[in-house]
């Protein structure tokens, strides 16, 4: 009875440990029966992690503006773009056309930077939500559509966002890419296949980044501003896991340690 016992509770602690390692794979799944993903991957928002952009320039020592960027709502347009976007976009059909310089496509899209902003030092009881329009332009390399799993590289070459009319920021600019005069922002992307017409979708990009602000007169901004430059990563999706409910070494190493504490109960159980 107590043998049974126990492996019934190291069962139930491996099942719940797969399950919540299982879980924590969270890949951005798209629907297309093209035999690839269109890019930008509508409905798979670009996010930061623990990173955040940082503004430091323009302000006192000690004291800095906090934005932790979300990159989503992808829309074709050829808006605000003008000579960084040379492909044919036709809104509503496809932002994807061939061109760009790592000799596969080019995307050209308007999108939504959605910050949540928070101040240190002397701006600590600074909190804002704000959401900016970042008409964007990225080069993919070949991928070949079909294929089960797709990589290939990728860069953003242009993006721009701006803001207006805002209480707080009279000024407020973000701007990344090699066509702004940036260093480039480098990324890579995998489509892989997960059955039928469904691809999990991991993508990021390494992104040099400018942001240039001034407060308003009467905002907590008041007499601040300046120029910063950055880098941060922005990830979309996960690597969609090898063995579904199974994550690497670390599960092989959690049940052999179930099985040892496992045979080691038993033999006391028999030798007492």
């Amino acid at each position: 009875m107590r043998t049974r016992l126990i492996f019934a509770v190291l069962s139930t602690l491996f099942i719940t440990f797969t399950l919540a390692s299982s879980a924590s794979a969270d890949p951005c799944v798209i629907n297309d029966p093209s035999g690839t993903v269109t890019l930008p991957p509508e409905g798979c928002p670009y996010l930061t992690g623990d990173e955040v952009h940082e503004i430091s320039m323009g302000l006192p020592p000690g004291t800095t503006i906090e934005l932790a960027p979300i990159h989503k709502e992808f829309a074709c347009s050829k808006r605000a773009f003008g000579p960084n976007c040379d492909i044919p976009i036709i809104p509503g059909l496809s932002c994807e056309m061939p061109g760009g310089d790592l000799g596969g496509n080019v995307d050209c899209f308007d999108s939504t930077l959605e910050f949540e902003i928070w101040g240190t030092g002397l701006l600590s009881t600074f909190h804002r939500i704000i959401q900016v329009g970042a008409p964007s332009v990225v080069d993919t390399a070949p991928r070949t559509p079909g294929d089960p799993v797709q990589s290939f590289d990728t860069e953003m070459v242009s993006l721009q966002g701006q803001l207006f009319g805002d209480p707080d920021f009279c000024v407020l600019n973000i701007t990344a890419g090699s066509d702004n005069g940036l260093p480039p922002s480098t990324g890579h992307t995998t489509i892989t296949n997960i059955g039928g017409n469904n691809w999990s979708v991991d993508s990021f990009f390494d992104v040099v980044y400018e942001i240039e602000f001034q407060g308003c007169p009467g905002s907590a901004l008041e007499g601040y501003g300046g120029i910063t430059q950055g880098r941060l990563r922005m990830q979309a999706g996960e690597p969609t896991p090898e063995t579904p409910g199974v994550s690497g070494p670390w599960m092989i190493l959690f049940a052999a340690a179930l099985v040892a504490t496992a045979v080691y109960l038993m033999r006391r159980q028999q030798t007492a």
